[in-house]
């Protein structure tokens, strides 16, 4: 058997990272802020909440979505990407493409239908039939919002796992790590909305997203630690470089797993075990370590995937 070199890909860089955090997590703020109104948890309102929510969602996954255009070599072939579908349907970045244009869409549809008309909007024609539209088809518009918005966050994940030559992405717990972490962003996310802007008496609704997110944070531990289990003891040599590379990061151990998950998992449990108080300091110092894990999650998944080819294939290449 031919001595096989390893290297690190290069195409997909912190660009590419920063995509795939914003579309997780922005996805996931409009679906769960949508879901919380729609079903006025605790038996809240929940309207401010949710305009805020969808908004934001709006704003994470245009971003997002433009650093991934930034990132294309023909801007012109985003078209493909779009028209993917019909010629090619096996193709998860068209079918996660078409699933944020359209969340995004019905998102801030639903939320204008459950707003006041500002009266320096009031002119415009399309705001005033989108707030018709809003408030005429809101449960269709809700559901939808929910439905693509969570298909957003898993898609990020099987994304990845649709190269099979790297083995960190070629497997079933990337689509399950990322899915967890959308969820446990967009509710350290939600968190900074409430205390940050929106300031309502929904101290029910704070603490409950509280407790999810710990519970999420609790998961990711654990798929973490299937994902090192599952690298280190991989048969394939290929896997095995992953996990060193990320072992050896100090950025991973410390960053990702130390401040990303573990500390803020610890200042959680403190906080509803009403071992500290359960205030501003503590939620948003918790909230900001969650969004710093999302990304560092994202970045260090993409900078340890690892081709192999054979050394004669490799130079002959290069």
């Amino acid at each position: 058997m031919p001595n096989m070199y390893y290297f690190g890909q290069e195409q997909w860089n912190w660009l590419i990272a920063v995509y795939l955090f914003l579309g997780g997590m922005g996805a996931m703020v409009m679906a769960i802020g949508t879901w919380v109104h729609r079903y006025r948890a605790f038996g809240q309102d929940n309207t401010r909440l949710m305009v805020w929510a969808n908004f934001t969602g709006f704003a994470m996954l245009a971003a997002g979505s433009l650093m991934l255009f930034y990132h294309l070599l023909d801007h012109l072939a985003v078209w493909h990407v779009f028209l993917g579908i019909f010629y090619k349907p096996d193709a998860w970045i068209a079918w996660g493409t078409w699933s944020i244009v359209l969340g995004m869409i019905w998102g801030v549809v639903y939320a204008i239908g459950h707003m006041e008309t500002p009266r320096w909007l009031g002119w415009c024609r399309l705001w005033r039939f989108a707030h018709w539209f809003g408030q005429k088809f809101a449960g269709p518009l809700a559901w939808g919002t929910i439905f693509m918005s969570v298909f957003t966050a898993f898609y990020t994940g099987m994304l990845m796992m649709s190269y099979p030559a790297v083995d960190l992405w070629h497997n079933t717990g990337i689509p399950v790590l990322f899915t967890v972490s959308a969820i446990s962003t967009a509710l350290a996310a939600l968190l900074i909305l409430q205390y940050v802007f929106v300031r309502d008496n929904d101290h029910a609704l704070r603490h409950a997203f509280e407790k999810w997110d710990t519970w999420m944070i609790g998961i990711e531990l654990l798929v973490v630690l299937a994902l090192m289990i599952y690298l280190a003891y991989n048969a394939h040599e290929n896997a095995r470089v992953s996990f060193d590379i990320l072992w050896n990061s100090p950025w991973w151990v410390y960053g990702f797993i130390g401040l990303g998950l573990i500390a803020p998992f610890l200042l959680n449990l403190a906080a509803l075990k009403k071992w500290v108080p359960e205030g501003a300091a503590v939620v948003l110092s918790s909230a900001t370590l969650v969004l710093l894990g999302g990304y560092l999650l994202r970045h260090f998944i993409l900078l340890a995937g690892v081709y192999e080819l054979p050394y004669t294939q490799f130079f002959a290449t290069h």
